[in-house]
């Protein structure tokens, strides 16, 4: 397909040739101004120009000082000679200035090397006494701190700390009194007073403040204390507490507003992809259901994920999120309101988690080992199937033995009835669900290798994840690297971070889905006679030509004799460049560079001998092989610049600038094959046909710009004003430019005298904030009109002219999805920080989302994308901490924390397409009879789209055994009607969040964490399609078996049984509608820190910390509604340890 480039008139590789041509004449700028800053020293045969005027002695030193590099030392009292003086020199060497100056006034002057020592004038000569200090400067921990800075306060004199942390400064006596200032990167500064000791010991702390006073955007860093958006940081530490893998999880245990879907059909699977979203559904959904799995591999095409940023790299994939090893993290950043969100512009209406890796420490050469071992077993208890005894019971009252039929038939339904009977007597009873499920070692090692001074520094990541899945020939196995370094020089600061990962997804079982194995029946033998594996469990008896006893069923457990394969192999770079320079003090410009590429590949195979080709006769149709390839590019430039001014010690003006633009391109081949006889032949070439083959590529680009200005008046009041213009080429050609923007204020109630005499709270803030965010993503060409070649290529043999189809309809007037959003929080802290927390509202309208609507078949087209809606979401999250023990002295420490969310989703309006799409939905499909057995998806003007949609019941009438209905008149029925559908319950929970206990002494801590969820429904799917629904020629849930109907007169939950292949045929009723409240413990974490000067041992091992932890991960699940849980593949639990090395 030919690429369309609508937003510049350049051609493509004159403006990629562009932008790489200005990146890199920037880096050359700022390169050849960092080398002009380091020449253009001072010298002392360099001239000094002065032109004074009626000044003080001291004037013309302090002019003097900053007009070299020089650092003058003198007694206050010696510059006070009560004259004025004037100075013109012009070129003059510094030792003629001086003495010009000074002699007149009985002065004199000593130099040594850059300090000018200004001393009364003697008689005699006098030789320029001289003290010494020296010291040692370590962190906490007590390790030595190499290139740490050590100023003398108010001069440019100072050394750096060797590789043992050790320092030495030489200095003309004086009487001022010597204070040294101690800085390095990521540690407090620190003044020193030195007071003639023989040497120094000097203590660093980390600068633990840095993360409550600085709210981490991804692109900007923006000061707490002016800043009026939601945005919630969670540290490193807090994230490995709470999870042993998947960060994810910790997310959502930290910010009630995040929440995951819950995974009643993947269960534990590793290759699955969650479902989550941030503040509810912003987008409307494509009517599937919780049943849709999405895997690795394959294309999400879920609306309402929130954007992930990586250490500046945005749009990151949501599986290298859940890849990130948790002891490579520094912080994440969850940003929620559009003052947090408009600078990201069109790609931020669904919130923003901005991840930041933990950034290279300086110091010398220090290797560190994080590793994590676990044991993952099944957990099968949401399973309660019937034995071998029960089932056969239960086919009998279902009347599969009834005497009907031809005298043949009988005879056949009899002999199957005593085979299976017989085999229970001989005590067969196979537990079906244990043979495809294991119990698993999983193991995750990270080594780093990091150092350097504060000018530069390194850190080289090498990582390995072995995750195999409980069940068989399931799991992820990758590696991935990074190499991190920074340089800083003055007022420049250069970073380049590079990723790779390689990723290898075995993502289905040779021995086919769980679920094949929870309807076999428990009386069927795995083996025969000799040990083999049966093909078949049980084979019909056919007579006349019809199956009259029994059925056919095979033995999933055969293929697993013969190779297969279905796995997607990922490699991935990232590239993440930034040049920072801050010409002058207020002022930084940055230049970032961001570059991916990835390459994908999918690969499926089955031989001929797998059971899905029993009944294929061709040999060039046995077997099959799927492969597709996938690359996708993606780069972004960006040019930031950003100022601040603060006067009177009360006025702050900040003010940020961004112009970015990004290019996004994919591709994608592939190819089926088919005729593999045996599996040896496992490469896509080998095979007998190739059946077709597919393709697919597109091209997405974007620019925009953003302008952020702030402003706080004696730390008390803030105002804060974004502004964003985005272009698309995703959009039709009337709408290619949309505007957002954001509004917000702030008031630190803590800093006014009268809630300072109340000397309670030690932080009261109030914020709102109001602002429009935008969502794309889509397809590239969704707006355009499509042409392919693909099966309608005509070559007309009178010219070179090559025919093509229309395919897809553009739609020109394709608008932006925007959402209006409105936040106001409280933050509080009282009582010295025993009782602290936050609470917020907000109130968010998407307008115009973007959805395919299918058109009818006449049109010639199957769908259009159309903005079709208008979607509310209203809520309130609040998180609460009560610390109420913290004693310094004896480090100790517990608290509590409760979170909670609550949000209310309305559909505010749709158009006339989604109307009569809804209506569809009622229709029956003759291919799928239990479509309309659970509630679908439907999507009303005044609802929410979780809204449960299904007719009133009252439940099994005892007389006849018949489900009695309320239709919409409110009349009862007997017969089941689409049209009575109305709203029954609604999936959100009324209020869901999570408690956890956090306890902490010396090196020890503790954290037990759970989840709760109160209110809202769920349709229990397990009753219908385990019970009602279900064929019972397979096995059911034990309530098939119990409380169904029988005779006139029972009381009965269920109704009768049936012989039916798709049982009752029950459609969607309230009769299955549950209250659904849960409460889940998800971890329990207990580990203890070890340290050098505590525990001497570490000392003999060669190390300075250890760390050893232990987790207990999904231990308790209790809920009020009893269903299966983990359909395709089963739920489990996890124990792990976790060890952290410093050496």
């Amino acid at each position: 397909m030919k690429e369309n480039w609508i937003l510049w008139p350049l051609g493509r590789q004159k403006y990629v040739k562009r932008c790489f041509l200005g990146m890199w004449l920037t880096m050359y700028l700022l390169l050849l101004g960092t080398l002009h800053l380091a020449a253009n020293t001072y010298s002392q045969n360099s001239g000094v120009s002065l032109n004074m005027h009626n000044v003080s002695l001291r004037e013309v030193v302090e002019k003097l000082q900053k007009v070299t590099d020089y650092t003058f030392l003198y007694k206050n009292d010696l510059l006070k000679t009560g004259d004025c003086l004037d100075v013109n020199v012009k070129d003059r060497e510094i030792r003629e200035v001086l003495d010009e100056i000074l002699s007149p006034r009985g002065l004199a002057f000593e130099i040594d090397d850059k300090v000018i020592v200004i001393r009364q004038q003697n008689s005699a000569q006098q030789q320029v006494e001289e003290i010494r200090i020296q010291g040692k400067v370590v962190d906490e921990k007590r390790i030595s701190l190499p290139g740490v800075t050590v100023l003398v306060k108010g001069t440019d004199l100072g050394v750096t700390t060797d590789e043992q942390g050790k320092f030495q400064l030489r200095l003309p006596k004086s009487s001022q009194e010597v204070v040294l200032v101690f800085s390095f990167v990521g540690m407090k500064k620190k003044e020193v007073s030195w007071k003639g000791e023989a040497e120094l010991k000097v203590v660093m702390t980390v600068e633990a403040a840095e993360m409550e006073e600085v709210v981490v955007t991804g692109i900007f860093e923006r000061k707490k204390e002016g800043f009026t958006g939601s945005a919630n940081r969670m540290s490193g530490e807090e994230i490995s507490k709470l999870t042993s893998g998947n960060v994810l999880n910790a997310i959502q245990m930290l910010d009630p507003g995040f929440r995951m879907g819950d995974n009643i059909m993947s269960g534990s699977n590793p290759n699955a992809i969650p479902e989550f979203n941030m503040r509810g559904q912003a987008s409307m959904g494509d009517y599937s259901t919780d049943e849709t799995i999405i895997m690795r591999g394959d294309i999400d095409t879920r609306p309402n994920q929130p954007l992930f940023v990586l250490d500046g790299i945005i749009d990151v994939g949501v599986t290298k999120i859940i890849d990130l090893d948790p002891a490579q993290i520094e912080s994440i950043t969850l940003l929620k309101d559009a003052a947090a969100m408009a600078i990201y512009g069109s790609q931020a209406s669904n919130g923003v988690v901005v991840v930041e890796t933990k950034a290279p420490m300086a110091g010398k050469l220090r290797v560190s080992y994080n590793g994590n071992y676990k044991v993952e077993y099944p957990d099968l208890t949401d399973y309660d199937l019937l034995n071998a005894a029960e089932k056969l019971e239960l086919e009998l009252r279902a009347g599969y033995y009834d005497p009907i039929g031809s005298d043949q038939a009988q005879v056949n339904r009899y002999n199957s009835y005593r085979w299976k009977l017989l085999e229970v007597l001989r005590g067969v009873d196979t537990y079906w669900l244990s043979q495809p499920l294991r119990t698993v070692f999983i193991h995750r090692h990270g080594l780093n290798l990091e150092g350097g001074n504060e000018s530069l520094r390194y850190k080289l990541y090498a990582g390995l994840n072995h995750a195999p899945g409980i069940m068989k020939g399931t799991g992820i196995y990758g590696k991935s690297a990074s190499l991190d370094i920074r340089y800083r020089h003055k007022g420049l600061l250069i970073s380049n971070i590079l990723y790779v990962d390689h990723t290898k997804s075995d993502r289905t079982s040779p021995y086919g889905s769980f679920d094949e194995y929870t309807l076999l029946n428990p009386y069927y033998r795995i083996t025969n006679e000799d040990g083999q594996l049966k093909q078949y469990l049980e084979q019909s008896v056919v007579t006349d030509y019809i199956s009259s006893a029994g059925m056919t069923v095979g033995n999933p457990m055969y293929d697993t004799q013969y190779h297969a394969l279905d796995r997607n192999v990922s490699f991935e770079i990232r590239e993440a460049f930034r040049a920072e320079y801050s010409p002058v003090s207020n002022l930084r410009l940055a230049m970032d560079f961001t570059l991916s590429k990835s390459v994908a590949d999918m690969d499926i195979f089955k031989s001929g001998n797998h059971t899905d080709f029993i009944s294929v006769n061709e040999l060039d149709k046995k077997g099959s092989y799927a492969w597709t390839n996938s690359t996708s590019n993606s780069w972004e430039l960006a040019f930031t610049a950003s100022y601040n001014k603060v006067w009177n010690n009360k006025h702050v003006l900040s003010s940020y600038a961004r112009y970015s633009i990004n290019e996004t391109k994919s591709h994608s081949a592939g190819a089926l094959a088919t005729g593999f006889p045996n599996d040896n032949m496992d490469e896509i070439f080998l095979g007998a046909t190739v059946s077709h083959v597919t393709g697919d590529e597109g091209t997405s680009r974007a620019f925009g710009g953003v302008l952020t200005l702030s402003y706080v008046y004696a730390q008390r009041y803030a105002a804060d004003f974004n502004i964003r213009m985005d272009a698309s080429s995703q959009f039709g050609k009337n709408n290619r430019y949309a505007p957002f923007w954001s509004a917000g204020l702030r008031w630190n109630a803590d800093k006014e005298s009268f809630v300072k005499k109340l000397n309670l709270f030690d932080e009261l803030v109030f914020r709102a904030t109001y602002g429009i965010t935008g969502t794309q993503g889509f397809s590239p060409y969704q707006a355009l009109q499509m042409y392919t070649y693909s099966n309608s290529m005509r070559i007309y043999q009178s010219s070179d002219v090559i025919g093509t189809l229309l395919y897809g309809m553009g739609n020109p007037d394709l608008q932006w999805q925007t959402t209006n959003s409105f936040n106001a929080g409280i933050d509080f802290n009282l009582f010295k920080r025993i009782l602290s927390g936050r609470f917020e509202y907000y109130d968010r309208l998407t307008k115009n989302t973007v959805l395919d609507y299918s058109l009818a078949p006449s049109v010639g087209f199957n769908n259009i994308k159309e903005n079709i809606g208008n979607i509310s979401n209203r809520g309130y999250e609040f998180t609460v901490r009560v610390m109420p023990y913290n004693s310094l002295e004896r480090k100790m420490n517990f608290s509590l924390v409760i979170n909670g969310s609550h949000n209310k989703n309305t559909i505010k309006k749709i158009s006339n397409a989604m109307r009569i799409r809804n209506e569809q939905q009622l229709l029956e499909d003759p291919d799928n009879p239990n479509k309309l057995s659970r509630p679908l998806p439907r999507y009303e003007e005044g609802y929410s789209q979780s809204m449960i949609w299904a007719v009133r019941s009252l439940g099994i009438d005892p007389m006849s055994g018949r489900e009695i209905f309320l239709n919409r008149a409110g009349e009862r029925v007997s017969e089941w009607n689409a049209a009575d559908m109305v709203p029954v319950g609604d999936t959100e929970p009324d209020l869901i969040g999570t408690v956890s206990l956090n306890f902490n002494w010396k090196g020890l801590s503790l954290s037990v964490a759970s989840r709760y969820r109160f209110g809202g429904q769920y349709y229990n799917k397990t009753l219908v399609d385990k019970i009602e629904n279900a064929n019972l020629a397979y096995n059911v849930d034990k309530r098939a078996y119990t409380n169904r109907w029988l005779n006139p007169g029972d009381i009965a939950q269920y109704k009768a049984v049936t012989n039916a292949v798709n049982g009752s045929q029950t459609k969607a009723s309230s009769r299955f509608v549950m209250d659904n409240n849960e409460f889940v413990l998800n971890t329990i974490n207990l580990q203890y820190r070890f340290e050098q000067q505590q525990d001497q041992f570490l000392r003999k091992l060669g190390l300075s910390t250890a760390v050893i932890g232990f987790y207990l991960e999904d231990l308790v699940h209790w809920s009020t509604i009893k269903q299966e849980r983990g359909i395709t593949y089963p739920m489990a639990r996890q124990i792990s340890m976790s060890l952290n090395l410093t050496f």
